[in-house]
């Protein structure tokens, strides 16, 4: 009976037997093999060739009368853990199969076998399993190496992170905050390290106050990089108007304009939603322009509360490059107060739909005759809050 093996030629095999006719028998078959036999007629001599021979694979005959049964085998897989070794017995039983098998042998053979087909598969299989452990020591010192670079790594983003959220805070306004006669406070709570959402509220001229509230698309680093390349941007042109270098008129709609082509160019593949607003002490007038933004801010003023009033809104910015910004102006009262989201806020909210969630806001505001803190308190967006989106709550009022 011939059955087909797939082992490599030219191996080393070290034989320890004292049966001479069980060891010949083991040798023809190794050499129609092709392989390289080294022969030992004892474990000591068997040993002795070990060393000298490095094999890659052991046949044992563990009913040597110098084999103390096991005592070989432990000896040879002290010297090489891996190594595949095929036990032979004359005398078979359970406890001493169970034996082999426990300290890692291979395979477990009894004599005399009845073909050489039998020798060749277990050798076979024996091979395959030590290139299977090898392989697998192998890929777990691949994954170990791995993980300790992945850590390495986690650590730098970690600390990457750490920076950039330094870079953020410290661009943002310290809140609260007195610009000509309003008063502006805000609060920011990030779903990740890093926040999407972002406000800003500077001087603009003598008796102008630009604010604005973003949401940037997605969350995390990608996002907060996009806030931080949309403060420079807004920063720059206000600083521009200010000393009469801004090119068109400094309104929120134009500087969105430029904010959307800007963005476009970058090719970042992110949108903004924006509602930008300019406010004007001596005339008592906001002029506001809204890019895609949602929730409306609350409006507050003559005792009541609600959405602002909003003709015309458009695009975010950074999705369509012809998008078309207008800009809105209403007058202010004493009691003037507005309060602006981002749709964070709509995430954490437990009314059932969009319109009861508004619903809330606005009587949040009614309630609170849009005080900050008093707003703060009835949304509660604790700072150790898990949130599934940033979520940001900014305030004007008149002081």
């Amino acid at each position: 009976m011939t059955l087909a093996v797939t082992i490599p030629s030219n191996l080393s095999i070290l034989v320890i037997d004292d049966d001479d006719i069980s060891r010949s028998s083991i040798s023809a078959t190794l050499g129609n093999l092709q392989q390289r036999v080294v022969l030992a007629r004892d474990t000591a001599e068997g040993l002795e060739r070990f060393h000298s021979a490095c094999p890659d694979l052991v046949i044992i005959n563990i009913d040597m009368p110098d084999a103390s049964k096991f005592a070989a085998i432990r000896q040879l897989l002290e010297l090489a853990p891996d190594l595949p070794i095929i036990v032979l017995a004359k005398r078979g039983s359970s406890d001493d199969l169970l034996g082999a098998l426990r300290l890692g042998v291979s395979d477990y053979l009894l004599l005399p076998m009845e073909s050489p087909c039998i020798l060749e598969h277990s050798i076979d299989n024996s091979l395959r399993k030590a290139r299977l452990v090898g392989e697998n020591i192998r890929i777990r010192k691949k994954l170990e190496q791995i993980n300790a670079e992945l850590e390495q790594r986690v650590q730098i983003f970690q600390q990457d992170q750490q920076a950039g959220r330094h870079v953020q805070i410290n661009m943002m306004p310290i809140p609260p905050k007195d610009i000509g006669s309003f008063h502006f406070n805000h609060k920011v709570v990030p779903s990740l390290y890093l926040s999407g959402d972002t406000v800003d509220y500077k001087p603009a001229s003598r008796h102008e106050t630009l604010f604005y509230i973003a949401d940037v698309s997605g969350h995390g680093s990608s996002s907060a990089f996009i806030t931080v390349l949309l403060r420079f941007r807004i920063e720059q042109m206000r600083v521009d108007h200010l000393r009469g270098r801004f090119e068109g008129e400094f309104t929120p709609s134009h500087i969105l304009g430029v904010l959307n082509r800007d963005l476009i160019k970058s090719g970042l593949d992110k949108h903004v939603t924006v509602f930008m607003g300019i406010l004007n002490d001596s005339t008592n007038t906001l002029q506001f322009s809204v890019a895609g933004h949602h929730p409306l801010p609350m409006l507050y003023q003559n005792g009541k509360a609600g959405s602002i009033p909003v003709e015309r809104s458009s695009f975010p910015i950074g999705l369509f490059d012809g998008a078309e910004y207008f800009d809105e102006q209403l007058s202010i009262a004493d009691d003037f107060a507005l309060v602006l989201f981002s749709d964070g806020i709509l995430e954490v909210l437990k009314q059932g739909d969009y319109a009861a969630k508004e619903e809330h806001l606005r009587q949040v505001v009614q309630d609170s005759r849009g005080r900050f803190e008093d707003i703060k308190a009835a949304l509660a967006p604790a700072k150790n809050m898990q949130v599934p989106d940033d979520i940001a709550i900014m305030s004007v009022t008149r002081q």
